[in-house]
């Protein structure tokens, strides 16, 4: 993935649904969106940004290593930003200052939409090898074997598009760059293809997350994003 620097006054716009991955001193990042409420020019010709305080999280703690993305008309754009709480007229904000200047990232992007379907995942565990002594009285194929031949997680989809998805689950997901075999449901039909875990995701909630992308995302790549525009279209209609 590349970056391209673009001039430093770009941000997000006023009421824009923003992403922040916070990065904490100890544990897993957090992923998150909140909403963009203002806009204040500094004196630096730099921006701070007014956001609303994520749901659940405490509106006067401060973070230093945090990732703020957003999308416009050319693409995904990100900016490191530190947060320190403060307070306006309409009650208590995140105050985002930037550290660099945001970056276009180049790269094959895919709509997603918010889409609530299950997903099961489907790997092979990786098995420990063990020494030839270890138990010479075991038979070489035990009829109950420790370590069963395949996992199964069942999760349900936070957000898909044709490149991938995010879904919550309630157990630890399989490690980091994992092959999964994902099975999704569309329309009556199990579409299943392969994957490879991305990422792991502790939402603001405390619940568990796992971004999975696609291997090739043409598989089934019409119907999924068929049923993600028609999600969005019918999500515009009742605003």
């Amino acid at each position: 993935m590349q970056h391209t620097d673009v001039q430093p006054d770009l941000h997000p716009t006023v009421l824009q649904t923003v992403a922040l991955t916070l990065r904490p001193t100890a544990g897993d990042p957090v992923a998150l969106e909140t909403k963009v409420l203002d806009l204040e020019p500094q004196p630096d010709g730099s921006t701070t940004l007014v956001v609303a305080c994520p749901v659940g999280l405490d509106p006067h703690e401060h973070h230093f290593d945090v990732t703020l993305a957003w999308t416009y008309p050319l693409g995904r754009m990100e900016c490191p930003v530190s947060t320190r709480p403060g307070r306006r007229a309409y009650g208590e904000v995140w105050l985002l200052r930037p550290s660099s200047p945001p970056a276009r990232l180049q790269q094959r992007s895919f709509f997603r939409a918010r889409i609530s379907m299950p997903v099961l995942l489907r790997w092979t565990p990786e098995v420990e090898e063990t020494s030839a002594d270890a138990a010479p009285d075991q038979p070489e194929h035990p009829e109950h074997p420790e370590h069963p031949e395949h996992l199964e997680l069942l999760g349900v989809v936070v957000d898909v598009s044709e490149g991938g998805l995010l879904a919550t689950v309630r157990t630890e997901p399989p490690p980091v760059g994992t092959s999964v075999e994902a099975t999704t449901r569309i329309d009556g039909d199990n579409l299943v293809q392969e994957a490879r875990v991305v990422r792991h995701v502790r939402f603001a909630s405390g619940g568990l997350g796992v971004a999975i992308a696609f291997v090739d995302p043409s598989v089934h790549g019409d119907r999924i994003r068929r049923l993600v525009f028609e999600t969005e279209r019918r999500r515009r209609r009742r605003r």
